[in-house]
């Protein structure tokens, strides 16, 4: 997004707005009980980790690394839940479910890389992946199979289908440049890459900090069916997240708490939350940064 231009201010509450209604419609498929989507799920650490090298390694965008991720994670959650219903109504055996949770595991790699293939489209498309290029990429993370042309536009139209031929209408990386044109941190020497920077790092290690996040709000790991569906929701809030860590870049660019109150006033305004939530997962997000 190019948040240079004059005419950006008057469109912020609108993005804002959007976002809002964006992840209530998140929020509600979690609860639902006729639909099937657990953030994270598809996207343990090491997945994680995989995309950030091979985007990384490839020279591709921060734009593509998070569409991959959250193309990835959607995909999975559709595609297991299709194959759930499918095999329940056949009566599914134990021994059945092991044989399908192998072939999932087996396509893994390369339901993976046509999600990379997609988001590198939809993120530029000077820089999108050919075939060739895909092909080269399965080559290298995966030695023991070989793939065809064929297989790689089967597999990107499957993904494609799963989702619903719709790719993520926003990341946490859209949220936190919306969120700093918001605040008018957008032009701070470093905001941008230190936040990014955190990013990365709240996604590689989402499972401690949201176990930090449901301890400190609740006291314990969740137990109950309604934790279990709060901590949920509450993962599927990027707009909250991109808050928590432009608060703490803030915190590691200036380590003065008053500005960063005032930002953290701001932000907790902004994204619908209290200041002592944004705060407290700001500086969780923080230790977890001065350990790492």
């Amino acid at each position: 997004m190019d948040f240079d231009s004059s005419y950006i201010d008057p469109l912020i509450d609108d993005w804002l707005e959007q976002l809002h209604e964006t992840i209530a419609e998140q929020e509600g498929m979690v609860r639902a009980e006729d639909e099937f989507y657990m953030p994270f799920v598809g996207i343990p650490s090491p997945v994680i980790n995989a995309i950030f090298k091979i985007t990384c390694h490839l020279e591709l965008g921060v734009d593509t690394k998070y569409l991959t991720i959250h193309l990835y994670d959607k995909f999975m959650c559709n595609y297991f839940w299709k194959v759930y219903k499918a095999e329940s109504k056949e009566g599914a055996t134990e021994a059945s479910w092991s044989k399908i949770c192998k072939t999932i595991s087996n396509r893994s790699k390369l339901y993976l890389i046509s999600c990379l293939q997609l988001a590198s489209k939809v993120d530029s498309h000077s820089k999108s992946l050919s075939i060739s290029q895909v092909i080269c990429i399965l080559r290298w993370i995966d030695t023991k199979r070989e793939y065809t042309q064929n297989t790689i536009i089967t597999s990107e139209f499957k993904v494609f289908q799963t989702v619903g031929f719709k790719m993520p209408f926003y990341t946490p990386l859209h949220c936190i440049e919306i969120l700093l044109a918001a605040t008018g941190l957008r032009h701070t020497l470093n905001m941008y890459e230190t936040a990014i920077k955190l990013l990365d790092l709240a996604y590689l290690q989402h499972e401690e900090l949201y176990s930090h996040i449901q301890c400190l709000a609740q006291g314990r790991i969740s137990k109950s069916e309604i934790d279990k569906k709060n901590l949920m929701a509450l993962k599927t809030n990027s707009l909250f997240l991109g808050g928590c860590v432009i608060l703490c870049a803030t915190l590691f660019l200036y380590w003065d708490n008053d500005i960063a109150k005032g930002i953290a006033t701001k932000i907790a305004d902004l994204v619908d939350t209290t200041y002592t939530d944004v705060w407290d997962v700001a500086n969780i997000l923080l230790i977890l940064a001065i350990q790492k």
